[in-house]
């Protein structure tokens, strides 16, 4: 019992700052969580001053995606009360084997870019943002812990509690962090790029056999970002640069991670693992090194509460070294003595876990083995087990895995439709994994067009990347084709694999058989076998010919200017520069014609009649 009020159940995370209970607010009946510190942080009042202080900020963070601080207090060590969530955290997830999609992966980053983006708008910096602090309710919605709880360790008199004076994780601190200088929003965005490449290639850069190496690596080179990580590529990369002038904002990672999904399938329901299961331990380097927080279950050699008590943590302390944070988790009790407690290697590296029990005393023994759902390179269990009490010179042995069973990649998946493949894989022990589009004008949409795939075995579970048909690539209506001639038209519609649809309609400047317009217009991008109206001219709108007969030639061209018609030949002599009077005509008066036909006008004295003319005599209009 905490407080008189918190009643602490079982354990479902252990960190380098303390324990996490599932517990009952017997005050108010409901069910939280407690996270107790480590007995040596409750007798320094600095720390508690500002543990009361940061925890008021933290409360104040109403967010959707931050997680709930109730209560906080001191009673022989000092604890924390929030909202419980029982989905567990990524780092549970990430400890089984798994890696997240693209999709996934992006969902995640949003959720944290908003939260971080308020936060970082109130003037709080987490400063020790890892998988570990994204937590998630049981149906999947994400929340950041431990806002607060960094600023207020690194107020702590306590030179003891950390290394190098680097606040927060060494696995994600930020290049600013491993100088020493002070931060900003823009360190939560960097440790967040991170927490997308181990999310979704299984794996962390920057991780040395040192944390000093570690730290050095940081502070000289942009984070590594792999091809693996694929349309989200570029936007960690930004966030993953060394110099923090040049990173974005929470706000402005969220907007890129936005841009970045387009194309992106429907994220799958992340396979939450629960709390306490997997992971609940911190990885290697994921911890600053504080002594270990003892349950509340364990006898007390003396019974002091509140901030003045002090604990017997010196011996405790005193015992603690530096490869406790190589090993990651690496925490455990100790006195004066020749024994020492079982660190937590499960999920640990290879030469991380090898690297602490050495430096604890112990001989290494290793086995290697093949286990489904495991990550090649990692402990996946220990003999003794996490906690057992071992002397100087004592053996372990590190169970390590070699992956999972391998099975084989199936042929016969090239023309098949995402249904059909997935069932194919599934029937091998294997999942479809990225699905990228490409345009293919002979195979339809949805049938899978390559294999991604480079070797011919994966491990069981694994994902098949497989490139789909997106159908053919859209067209562009070529520009040029108007006033030119309808067969060239038609010509490069259909070798562009459109559909050429004929109109024809008048019109008085085009020539008859050019192409008037094309509808979609030229230059619009239309879908493959698109039809395209190609409006192909027939010449101006015919008209009657007006009557000229009787009038003098200047009067007649001018009439027949007047109604369009363009193209006048004279025959006869002309009288000076009046002309003639006209006798007859072709057409004659009344007849429809084209605007663009020749009229021939006879003039009087003419030799030649013209056969049809109208008499001088018909009326003039």
């Amino acid at each position: 019992m905490l407080g008189g009020r918190y009643a602490l159940g079982r354990a479902i995370g252990t960190g380098a700052s303390g324990t996490v209970y599932a517990a009952d607010d017997l005050d108010l009946g409901r069910h939280v969580a407690v996270k107790v510190l480590h007995e040596a942080l409750a007798g320094d009042p600095v720390f508690v001053d500002k543990l009361g202080e940061e925890a008021r900020i933290a409360a104040g963070l109403q967010h959707p995606n931050i997680l709930t601080v109730y209560d906080w207090g001191v009673d022989g060590s000092a604890y924390l009360v929030t909202e419980y969530l029982a989905g567990g955290s990524l780092r549970s997830l990430l400890a089984t084997g798994r890696t997240l999609s693209h999709s996934q992966a992006l969902v995640v980053g949003l959720d944290v870019c908003r939260a971080l983006d308020h936060a970082h708008q109130m003037g709080v910096v987490h400063r020790d943002l890892k998988p570990a602090n994204l937590l998630f309710s049981q149906d999947g919605h994400l929340k950041i812990s431990d806002f607060g709880l960094a600023g207020a360790l690194a107020e702590t008199s306590r030179t003891d509690i950390f290394v190098e004076g680097i606040v927060g994780t060494a696995r994600f601190a930020s290049p600013e962090q491993a100088k020493g200088q002070p931060l900003d929003g823009r360190s939560d965005v960097y440790a967040l790029a991170l927490v997308l490449v181990e999310s979704v290639t299984g794996h962390l850069p920057f991780v040395e056999d040192t944390l000093v190496g570690t730290l050095r690596a940081r502070r000289r080179r942009d984070v590594p970002v792999p091809a693996s990580l694929g349309p989200l590529g570029p936007a960690v990369a930004r966030a993953g640069v060394v110099d923090p002038n040049r990173r974005p904002t929470a706000a402005e990672f969220g907007q890129m991670l936005l841009d970045a999904s387009t194309g992106l399938l429907r994220p799958e329901p992340l396979p939450l693992v629960g709390p306490g299961e997997i992971g609940a331990a911190p990885l290697s380097g994921e911890v600053p090194v504080v002594p270990r927080a003892r349950a509340p279950s364990e006898p007390r050699q003396e019974k002091t509460v509140g901030p003045s008590r002090r604990a017997p943590w010196v011996l405790v302390a005193g015992l603690m070294v530096v490869g406790a944070v190589l090993g990651g988790a690496a925490l455990w009790q100790g006195s004066q003595d020749s024994t020492a407690l079982m660190p937590l290697l499960r999920g640990v590296d290879e030469a991380d876990a090898v690297a602490t029990v050495e430096e604890s005393g112990w001989v290494v023994e290793l086995r290697y083995e093949r286990r489904d759902g495991t990550l090649e390179g990692k402990v996946i269990a220990t003999e003794p087990d996490r906690g057992a009490e071992l002397e100087e010179g004592g053996t372990v042995v590190l169970v390590v895995s070699l992956g999972s069973t391998r099975v084989a990649v199936p042929t016969g998946l090239v023309g098949l439709s995402i249904p059909e493949a997935t069932r194919l894989l599934e029937a091998a022990d294997l999942t479809v994994g990225t699905v990228a589009e490409a345009h293919d004008d002979e195979v339809e949409a949805g049938i899978v067009l390559q294999v991604a795939a480079v070797v011919d075995e994966l491990p069981r579970g694994g994902g098949v990347d497989l490139i789909v048909s997106a159908g053919a690539a859209p067209r562009t209506v070529p520009v040029g084709l108007v006033e030119g001639s309808a067969e060239e038209a038609v010509a490069a519609l259909t070798a562009l694999g459109l559909e050429a649809t004929i109109v024809e309609a008048h019109d008085e400047f085009v020539a008859a058989g050019a192409v008037v317009s094309l509808t979609p217009a030229p230059d619009e991008e239309v879908p493959f076998g698109a039809a395209i109206e190609v409006v192909v001219s027939t010449g101006p709108v015919p008209r009657p010919v007006p009557n000229v007969v009787g009038r003098e030639l200047v009067a007649a061209e001018a009439r027949l200017a007047a109604a369009g018609f363009r193209i006048i030949e004279v025959v006869g002599p002309t009288d000076g520069q009046e002309g003639g009077t006209v006798a007859s005509q072709t057409p004659i008066a009344g007849d429809e014609a084209s605007p663009v036909e020749r009229v021939v006008l006879v003039l009087e004295g003419a030799e030649t009649p013209v056969d049809g003319s109208e008499s001088p005599d018909d009326p003039v209009d």
